[in-house]
């Protein structure tokens, strides 16, 4: 390895003085870091030594890397690159598994020449960031790249920094991120701050946070294992980070993602996230009898403005007041967790109570290019009570309803870019 390695460092010192090599661009996919510039200007003598040189690094760098992948010297993008952004908390068991899960299903014709990267937080001191990929034998190996220190995992300038270095370093033709932790949508913590997603130390992301750490238009799919994100608030809020969103508007039990068959579903040429969404669904269905409940939505971000338009139609003619005195026992439960104020109930369902038919049936044909697939088993668990319900009716996508008896609540929910886009007329 160390002759290998002083043979490279000879070949690069070679392209150095023909004037190839200067530090311009970054190959991210070699091992030593090196820079090779991807625009030469040489004489045909420079252009064959260069040739010749160049092709006995690129078989050296094979050779020397741990992940069986094309080098590719003139730094040109392909195959998908997915990171997953993964809190413990307490689920650091459970993302054990989940990696194991990963590392099965990580296989060079599963990845489809894409790359699969992991961040991972154990604590606000102790984050790693590591590539899981197929070595030259065939065997799936965990690559470490980098470490960070004293960078908490649910701060937005350390999640931009996290897409920035994975972006830096795996140049892709497309992107997709896996968000992994505790999620609670948007409800509010005992401080009535709007936590979303993550958990340390006791504190969670925002909802605002969240969207300030995804950068706009990058990824191609974000896909949630948390409870409890597909409520309209949290989509309608992430509409401008993703093109579609995969997530659950329940709880989702700890196990989470069940890797094995849902992460090849995000390497094909456009992501078949309605096959994963299926995946997750029968896993939890058929195989997974500790806990047999499971659902999850696939959501088009970019008809979610046409769905806050018709929402404001039916708000607007409710005729009494935008602050709601509903009947909650009558309305489809989805998702409610120990110590919450409220349940999140069918989006939906609740609609259907206050609009008039017209309006319920045009948002039923918006809710359609919305949601492009949704799957849910015969019955959700719900963690306050320690409870399951069965779902008879399920869109897909969860709301909120005002209540007049939780105003404090209510001002925290005003908060929100859809209060603003839908209630306020």
């Amino acid at each position: 390895m160390l002759r290998k390695a002083a043979l490279v460092t000879r070949c690069v010192t070679v392209l150095s003085r023909i004037g190839v090599v200067n530090g311009a661009s970054r190959c991210s996919v070699a091992p030593f870091g090196y820079s090779v510039i991807q625009s030469f200007n040489y004489t045909v003598i420079q252009s064959f030594v260069y040739s010749t040189v160049r092709l006995l690094l690129v078989l050296l760098l094979a050779g020397l890397s741990g992940c069986s992948k094309e080098v590719r010297i003139d730094g040109s993008r392909g195959g998908r690159t997915v990171l997953v952004y993964m809190i413990a908390s307490d689920l650091g068991y459970w993302f054990d598994s989940n990696i194991k899960d990963m590392m099965f299903a990580a296989t060079a014709k599963n990845l489809n020449g894409g790359n699969l990267v992991v961040f991972y937080s154990s604590n606000k001191s102790s984050a790693e960031l590591f590539e899981i990929c197929e070595g030259a034998g065939g065997k799936v190996t965990r690559q470490h790249v980098r470490d960070y220190t004293d960078a908490s995992a649910i701060s937005p300038a350390t999640m931009r920094q996290v897409i920035r270095d994975v972006v830096d370093m795996y140049p892709s033709a497309s992107y997709g991120m896996i968000l992994s932790s505790h999620g609670t949508a948007w409800l509010p913590g005992t401080d009535l701050t709007l936590r979303a997603f993550g958990e340390e130390g006791g504190r969670r992301m925002e909802l605002s946070e969240l969207a300030e750490g995804l950068p706009d238009g990058l990824f191609d799919f974000l896909v949630f294992d948390a409870c409890s994100m597909a409520a309209v608030e949290c989509v309608y809020e992430l509409r401008n980070k993703a093109g579609r969103i995969m997530a659950s508007p329940s709880e989702t039990i700890r196990y989470g993602i069940p890797y094995r068959t849902v992460l090849p579903c995000l390497f094909t040429r456009e992501a078949s996230l309605e096959e994963a969404a299926r995946n997750f669904y029968l896993f939890y269905r058929d195989e997974y009898s500790e806990a047999p409940f499971g659902n999850m939505t696939v959501v088009r971000t970019g008809e979610l403005e046409n769905l806050a338009l018709i929402t404001r139609e039916i708000i607007a003619g409710y005729g009494r007041s935008t602050v709601f005195s509903p009947p909650l026992p009558d309305w489809q439960l989805l998702s409610h967790w120990a110590g919450s104020p409220t349940g999140l109930y069918d989006f939906a369902d609740v609609m259907s109570h206050i609009a008039s038919v017209d309006q319920y049936v045009r948002l039923s044909l918006c809710l359609n290019s919305v949601v492009t697939a949704s799957f849910t088993t015969d019955e959700t668990y719900c963690s306050e009570g320690s409870r399951t319900v069965r779902i008879d009716r399920f869109s897909g996508l969860s709301v909120y309803p005002l209540q007049s008896n939780l105003p404090l609540l209510n001002d925290r929910y005003m908060q929100l870019q859809w209060y603003r886009d839908v209630y306020l007329q």
